[in-house]
């Protein structure tokens, strides 16, 4: 199989464990693109990376600092894979298109619709295909839980509950989701919930909400042992944190979602919450409900019948015919229709990141679009801050108006912060 070349931008956490989402995918017999250059404007850090891959793939990487080197002096590469910083998302990928790559970038798209704008703008003219990582929906049980919708399973949708509340008053992963400018822990998190909501769902007509700043000083996570660092590339920024940070963007956000169906969802996210953490997400219909079981982790779907029937097992495969993986996905999650899974959290990440992976070198191959394109990305950007946007207005918005620039004086903040700084 001829494999697209491609480079990974951004050689930090998130480039790594994109970097081990690749050694998933060549260990499969979908294979079908390859890691030629590692790009970062720290030597360090693309050079840690490049060895990296050697060790996982056999092949070390060019290395560069500079995208427009690198496409001068790797004039096979194709595409790119943008791993940095949320608050650099749009500049990298506007110099992808500018070299005439494609690119998958990771999520956030932009940190503002306005900025999404721009970069779907960008691959347009440049004739490129733009793909969001978004990797929630591509888990098996996300994929099981929308094909039981879909096919009925408990009849019209009337409310879906997406609730995750915790985080106490410690830094979430890194410092930068706590900065108005540089991408909250609601932008940063909040884009999954969004992404999920509107694949369950479908399209979203109006949102109330209001969001809040719960807690303005945050301090480190307990430092985990040096095994476990190693073991989970998330862990290795938390020796450089510092002993607390000034937080500037909202960490939670309260929200009913309204639907062009005539469903309703009620969505919680608040990263500051205390005392009992919850996560959880239920969908009920006219006929049943679902109560599923999250993201990465391979719990079982629960199907709640009417007749008091709990179904949690092999049986709700008979409710969910259409439900099937792509060939790749069976292959990574070991067959075509699971019904769980039990495969360690860093398995699971690689096997989703290694599923993006495959997506955007068959959409250049085949000349058809990513699932998560541009626009899916801008409309999740749009739904993360439409709470916001709302409780700055002190009424209801329409996802409609957000994505084309009205309704966001909070973004506009942003802008400006950004202009400034």
């Amino acid at each position: 199989m001829e494999r697209v070349r491609y480079a990974a931008i951004g050689c930090s956490g998130m480039g790594r464990r994109h970097l081990h989402g690749l050694a998933r995918l060549l260990s499969s017999s979908h294979a079908n693109i390859e890691l030629a250059a590692v790009c970062d404007l720290d030597a360090g850090l693309a050079n840690a990376m490049a060895d990296e891959a050697a060790a996982l793939t056999g092949a070390r990487p060019q290395v560069f600092a500079s995208i427009a080197e690198m496409v001068r002096r790797e004039p096979g590469i194709v595409a790119a894979n943008v791993t940095t910083d949320a608050g650099s998302h749009l500049a990298v990928s506007l110099q992808c298109f500018a070299a005439g790559l494609h690119v998958l970038c990771e999520k956030p798209l932009g940190l503002t619709v306005g900025e999404c704008r721009a970069a779907i703008a960008a691959a347009r003219k440049a004739g490129r295909v733009l793909s969001v990582a978004e990797n929630f929906r591509r888990d098996p049980m996300n994929r099981l839980v929308k094909a039981l919708i879909d096919d009925g399973a408990i009849g019209k949708p009337r409310l879906m509950l997406e609730t995750s509340i915790g985080g106490t008053d410690l830094i979430v992963t890194t410092p930068w989701r706590h900065f108005k400018h540089t991408g909250t822990v609601v932008l940063d998190s909040g884009v999954h919930n969004a992404d999920i909501i509107r694949y369950y769902m479908g399209e979203v007509v109006a949102i109330q909400g209001e969001s809040r700043l719960h807690e303005p000083v945050r301090r480190p996570q307990p430092q985990v042992d040096a095994a476990a660092a190693q073991r989970d590339s998330w862990w290795g920024a938390r020796a450089q944190l510092p002993a607390q940070t000034q937080a500037t963007g909202e960490d939670a956000v309260y929200a009913q979602i309204n639907f062009a169906s005539g469903a309703v969802c009620q969505w919680v996210l608040d990263r500051a919450g205390h005392g009992l953490a919850r996560d959880s997400r239920l969908i009920y219909g006219s006929k049943g409900s679902i109560e599923a079981p999250g993201d990465r982790n391979g719990r079982p779907v629960v199907l709640h019948c009417d007749d008091g029937t709990c179904i949690d097992d092999e049986r709700i495969l008979d409710f969910a015919p259409s439900y099937r993986l792509s060939p790749v996905a069976a292959e990574l999650f070991g067959e075509a229709r699971p019904w769980r899974y039990g495969l360690s959290f860093n398995e699971v990440d690689q096997s989703l990141l290694a599923l993006q992976l495959h997506e955007l070198a068959d959409c250049i191959q085949r000349g058809v679009p990513p699932e998560v394109s541009g626009e899916e990305g801008m409309a999740d950007v749009a739904l993360a801050y439409a709470p916001i946007e709302s409780g700055r207005l002190g009424r209801a918005v329409t996802l409609e108006e957000i994505i084309a620039g009205g309704a966001c004086p909070y973004q506009d903040e942003i802008a400006e912060l950004r202009r400034s700084a």
